[in-house]
Formats: C-alpha cells, structure tokens, sequence
C-alpha cells in the first residue's frame, strides 16, 4: 500500500475512533463556558472554571418563578371546567412567595444577611421552579370533593449563582425533588401541600448555605 494512503487511512480511523470521545466532552461544556461537575444530591451541576464562593458572605435574592409542568393538565382538578385561571395563578404565586421566605429564613439563620442591592461579597441567586406537578391542588370551593393521594407531586429547582456587581455567572444547578410518600393515601390539603413544599425548597437553601459555609473554610 502507498505509505501516503496507509497514514491517511490510519489517521482517518483514528479520527472515527475519538470523534465520540470529543462530543461527550464538548457536551459537558454550556454555551457561556460552564463545565459539568459533580455535586453530591444535585441531578445536574456546572461551574466557571476558576470559581469560588469563598469571598461571599451576603446574598442578593432574585424574586422566585413558578412554572407547572408540561403534563399538568388544569382541566384535571378543581371539578367542572377545571381550575380557574386565577386558581393557577394563585398556585404559582403562592409557592414563588414561600421560596422567597424559606430561602431568605435558611440563609439568615445560617448567618448570612440577604441585601437587595449589588455589592462586592454579595451573590445573586436567581431561583426558577420549572415541572411543578401537583397531584391534587387544594382549592376552597364548597363543589369541590377531597382528593387523597401518596405524595404532594414534585417540582425541579433550576438556580443560576452570579457574582452580583459583575453579573458573571459562577454556577448553574438543576434538581427535582419529589413529595414524600408514606406508603399510604394522605388527604391532600393546603396545610399538607405546603408543609412538602417548605420541606423541599428547605432542602435546596440549605444545600446553598453548606456550600457558602464550606467555602469560606480555612
């Protein structure tokens, strides 16, 4: 064989063989420079090479958003005609405002002060609650039949973390968590619905302060 043509076809095949290799590595790379890492109890983690949140001892919470799933249907619940509009809107603003406290109450009692304005030490958190599913949304109508379930439904939090004067994102996270279950049907009611969500959106604060805390170790 031509030695030209055999280096070809070796480089060529060498080329196949490592083509997969760089996709899977390239994947793990966002479009803003991020790169996947590993967190214990967090489905999906990625951070700026070179980043830290030893230097932040204060945090600048960004307002909550809410968005259902794309399965939850609101025609399911609520009797005839479903749940109104402003019912799910209800929803929504609801649980924003119960993020907003239950992260605002974890961090504070952690030792870190929440500010509203940028300044050097203080990071941005903007919390997204994206594929909430409420299994049975409590609505105060008298036509309105309880409803028993095995957990509350589930909901996945996605959090991007900025250095608050520059606006550089450090890390981006996405994780869901589920209702518990008891192994037997609970009523589902307002009081129970919101004692889960407090539990779970307790469990991603927390999550935020032992990271701040673990930095800021010597």
């Amino acid at each position: 064989m031509n030695p030209f043509i055999r280096t070809l076809a070796l480089a060529t095949a060498a080329l196949a063989l490592f083509a997969p290799l760089t996709i899977a590595t390239a994947a793990e790379i966002t479009d803003d420079g991020l790169e996947r890492i590993q967190v214990r109890d967090i489905d999906r983690a990625y951070k700026r090479p070179g980043a830290s949140l030893a230097g932040y001892d204060r945090v600048l919470l960004k307002p909550a958003t809410v968005a259902f799933s794309k399965r939850w249907d609101p025609r399911d619940y609520g009797g005839t005609g479903g749940l109104r509009p402003n019912e799910v809107d209800k929803l929504r603003t609801d649980l924003a405002r119960l993020a907003d406290d239950t992260f605002r109450s974890v961090l504070e009692k952690g030792g870190y002060a929440v500010v509203t304005t940028p300044d050097a030490g203080v990071l941005e958190v903007e919390p997204h609650i994206v594929d909430l599913y409420i299994n049975a949304p409590d609505v105060t109508r008298s036509n309105v039949q309880h409803s028993y379930v095995l957990s509350m439904g589930e909901m996945r939090l996605n959090a991007t973390l900025r250095d608050a004067v520059t606006g550089t994102v450090l890390y981006r996270t996405s994780d869901r968590k589920r209702g518990a279950e008891t192994g037997r049907l609970e009523w589902a009611n307002s009081v129970w619905n919101q004692a889960e969500a407090v539990r779970m959106l307790s469990s991603w604060a927390t999550q935020l302060k032992k990271a701040l805390d673990t930095a800021r170790e010597p």
